[in-house]
């Protein structure tokens, strides 16, 4: 088994590395593994007429198989649309709350005031 070119780190942490292999039949794969201990391998095989199968084998129980056509463009939108964590400040938030609450009042006025104006109008009260 070849193991020539240096792992490339996968995941949010980087704990995780996939490290490309070759077989003494000369079968490429790649072995994803966090700090020496093997997760998964990642093969191709031949399969009907030009389409290859990949084949994904676990190595541990720790390894989840998802079948997600979108899953590729979930991944790369991932850090361009998420609002990274700790960017809203604390003084932005309470101002936020302050006008929400400030919402609410105005809108359960308006709520007293029309139904006052419609009993009134209808001689219920």
């Amino acid at each position: 088994m070849d193991a020539a070119q240096p792992p490339i780190p996968i995941g949010s942490s980087g704990r995780l590395e996939a490290l490309p292999l070759t077989n003494a039949a000369g079968n490429h794969a790649v072995l994803v593994r966090q700090a020496d201990a093997p997760r998964a391998l990642v093969t191709g095989e031949a399969g009907d007429g030009d389409r290859d199968r990949v084949v994904v084998v676990p190595l541990d129980s720790d390894v989840q198989l998802h079948v997600d056509g979108d899953a590729l463009a979930i991944w790369l939108a991932e850090g361009s649309v998420a609002v990274p964590r700790g960017a809203v400040p604390g003084w932005a938030s309470a101002v936020g709350l302050l006008l929400l609450l400030g919402l609410l009042a105005l809108t359960v006025l308006g709520s007293v005031t029309a139904f006052t104006w419609l009993l009134e109008a209808l001689g219920w009260r």
